[in-house]
């Protein structure tokens, strides 16, 4: 606050009467006072100002280390004692400060500016599953003053060490994603502040404690009794619950052989044995997403190498079995028996992709539609010492026929003044095609009659004539249908 200092004037007596004495010299004297601080909390600097005569008025400037920090105006009406409002911005080491009078005259001094100490606390979710990733938030303040700590923290686990540091944001937050591992029970966290050129380190936080759970978990390895050298063997592992995640690391007699993320509750690798004998197999489930880790094992045997199966597929009336790649020829609507066998003596399963059909109950294979080639896939499991085979070939689609029951006797001769009987009535291809009729040559010796929906044909004299029947076309699926007859009438 300003003192207020009174107007002080002098009488002087002069020839002339009574009148005010001139004012005196402005050059004043400088006495600045100013303590120790800390940075980041605001103090007062004073300056008195002290003149030779009376009436001395100006400006009072302060700075620090030579930076204006603030001014102040003194004189007989506002007192002779500037101040200001300073607050540190660095600290940890002295400044200067100097107050210098616009009337003449100043001070100056050197102060210590300490660095600010600091309070750190720390917090964490309160529950969590085990195998999950908790956020620890950690909030750094200065003690005293308006200083916002810089630089980072380092985060502790109560029962252990370090687990990672985590830097300061504009708020002096910092946060650290720590994931928990199979952790359970109460798992307590602290942290501390490393402080800055201006902000001392803290002291440990008050701790922070996390409740874990898990759920208990099953594991049940999957993988064949018998196996066999050099020959790869699957093995899977199905977690329960299936919500779980986490890996599965499979070992045989305890050498790693291939570790799997979980999916939908279950892991897989493929294992290819390099040695006869009766290992142990071990599934080992990490656990994840709340499920505990456990696992399972089971000891297997090992035999010598597999021999090769061999397949055969034999369409019957053909030369001999398909060979592997090889392509045969099938009309559509046209089927074909085989006869599969494998040397293993293991039956033998038939897949197909394409225009075709398999019936196992009768080793059939027919074609319903032309659309190129069918892809046949015949294999075996494996067993009996035996390796899985396989054998591929491919069945060529063609233009089907179509067929019809027609009346007509077969070529021969026949009697001048006969009628045979073509068609009777109704008479179609198995695709319901109409059969059209026509003396395609010696028409003078033979003449086709119709009558009551059937086809006839009167041998009028003697002489040599060729019959057809045909029937058109259906589309690119069915070739056109044609019959012939030739007849010799005597």
């Amino acid at each position: 606050m300003k003192r207020v200092i009174g107007v002080i004037a002098a009488l002087v007596v002069g020839a002339s009467g009574l009148a005010l004495a001139a004012p005196a010299s402005a050059d004043g004297v400088v006495n600045l006072t100013v303590r120790d601080g800390i940075v980041g909390v605001q103090q007062t600097i004073d300056a008195q100002i002290s003149t030779s005569g009376v009436g001395g008025t100006g400006t009072v400037t302060f700075a620090a280390n030579g930076q204006t920090i603030g001014t102040d105006d003194v004189g007989p009406t506002l007192g002779y004692d500037a101040q200001v409002y300073w607050t540190p911005t660095t600290g940890g080491g002295r400044v200067n400060i100097t107050a210098s009078f616009s009337g003449g005259g100043n001070d100056s001094t050197s102060v210590y500016i300490a660095t600010v100490s600091t309070q750190t606390t720390i917090s964490s979710p309160g529950s969590a599953a085990s195998s999950s990733t908790i956020t620890l938030t950690a909030q750094v303040f200065a003690k005293s003053g308006s200083y916002m700590p810089t630089g980072n923290v380092t985060f502790f686990r109560s029962s252990g060490g370090s687990i990672g540091n985590g830097n300061l944001n504009g708020q002096g937050i910092a946060t650290l994603a720590y994931p928990l591992g199979n952790a359970s029970g109460n798992v307590s966290f602290y942290a501390k502040y490393n402080g800055d050129a201006n902000a001392k380190a803290s002291n440990n936080s008050a701790t922070t404690t996390t409740r874990v759970s898990s759920q208990g978990s099953s594991v049940t390895l999957s993988v064949p009794q018998t196996n066999y050298l050099n020959t790869a063997v699957p093995l899977t592992a199905v977690i329960n619950p299936n919500t779980g995640t986490g890996t599965v690391t499979f070992t045989v007699s305890g050498k790693t052989v291939g570790t799997a993320n979980v999916s939908g509750g279950s892991a897989s690798v493929t294992w290819v044995p390099t040695s006869t004998g009766n290992p142990k197999v071990t599934a080992t489930y990490s656990g994840g997403n709340g499920v505990s880790g456990s696992s399972d094992s089971k000891t297997v045997a090992v035999a010598q190498s597999l021999k090769a199966d061999s397949i055969s597929i034999d369409p019957v009336g053909t030369q001999g079995p398909v060979l592997n790649g090889q392509t045969f020829v099938l009309a559509n609507g046209a089927s074909v028996q085989t006869q599969n066998s494998s040397a293993s003596g293991l039956p033998v399963s038939i897949a197909v992709v394409g225009p075709c059909a398999y019936n196992a109950g009768n080793s059939t294979f027919s074609v319903q539609g032309v659309g190129g080639k069918c892809t046949v896939a015949a294999s075996t499991a494996g067993g009996n010492g035996f390796a899985p085979g396989k054998l591929t070939f491919y069945i060529s689609t063609t233009t089907g026929s179509q067929t019809a029951n027609v009346a007509a006797p077969k070529s021969g001769t026949y009697k001048s003044g006969k009628t045979l009987t073509l068609a009777k009535p109704g008479t179609v291809t198995n695709l319901n095609q109409a059969i059209s009729w026509k003396v395609k040559s010696g028409g003078a010796y033979c003449k086709i009659t119709r009558a009551g929906g059937a086809v006839k044909l009167k041998l009028v004299k003697k002489g040599t004539c060729t019959v057809w029947g045909t029937a058109p076309a259906i589309g690119t699926q069915w070739a056109a249908y044609q019959t012939t007859r030739k007849y010799t009438v005597k």
